[in-house]
């Protein structure tokens, strides 16, 4: 059955599955089995004690229920006299599953972006400036990278960045190719992935042979950091 309600993430429209009657005459009103895969894919983990009390919390309030091993989201044993109520329950059950996994990817994001900024500051060294929200050059505003980094003596900028999609992968060669044919101006671009699959393999295989790098995140923090650091030839630095 189809809604009138758009997934955010996809923009298809949401839906789910009537199924029965089985015994007693009891249906099964249930999703593609992908719901929490979507919002999991993008960084809402249901390993938060948090995130994973909010989301039975919500299952509970319209009778729902969640298979670990089918991954599918489900209201169970529904009569024939409740079904029309308890479709409306599931279609307003996948709405607060989707509201939950928003709130939740944002503040992700935020975490992500927060404490990117916060290691290149306890990273910075004399001569080193670094902006967030800017563009690279005053007259090329159509891409705004993350952050912009500059060093004395270095005769580039470098931007950076954060990917957790493949929106940010392509922003970064729209860059590459902007400076190149266009601004034609020499900077450096890296994109620091979230994780090792933050965005499609094929993006991440396009911007590795277009840009300066593509470096990962999770787990490997301080690396990463001296990473993108070394694009502005600073080899060695000492966190304050």
């Amino acid at each position: 059955m189809s809604t009138p309600f758009a997934d955010a993430l996809t923009g298809d429209p949401i839906g789910f599955y009537v199924m029965g009657p089985q015994r007693d005459h009891r249906y099964k009103i249930v999703d593609d089995a992908l719901t929490v895969a979507r919002f999991e894919s993008e960084g809402a983990t249901l390993d938060s004690k948090q995130r994973l009390a909010n989301f039975q919390e919500v299952l509970s309030a319209y009778g729902g229920a969640y298979d670990e091993e089918s991954g599918e989201v489900a209201i169970l044993d529904v009569p024939d006299s409740a079904l029309e109520k308890k479709a409306l329950d599931f279609m307003a059950l996948l709405l607060r599953l989707q509201d939950m996994t928003q709130h939740s990817t944002e503040r992700t994001r935020n975490t992500f972006n927060d404490d990117v900024a916060k290691r290149l500051e306890s990273r910075r060294v004399e001569g080193l400036t670094i902006e967030a929200g800017v563009p690279v050059f005053p007259d090329s505003k159509e891409v705004i990278p993350d952050f912009v980094l500059r060093k004395a003596g270095v005769g580039r900028p470098l931007a950076l960045f954060l990917a957790r999609d493949n929106e940010k992968l392509w922003q970064a060669m729209l860059l590459q190719m902007s400076s190149e044919y266009e601004i034609k101006k020499p900077v450096g671009i890296v994109v620091l992935l979230e994780s090792g699959t933050s965005g499609a393999q094929k993006m991440r295989d396009k911007a590795a042979n277009r840009i300066s790098a593509v470096t990962n995140w999770k787990g490997d923090e301080d690396a990463a950091i001296g990473r993108i650091l070394r694009e502005l030839d600073v080899e060695s630095v000492r966190v304050h």
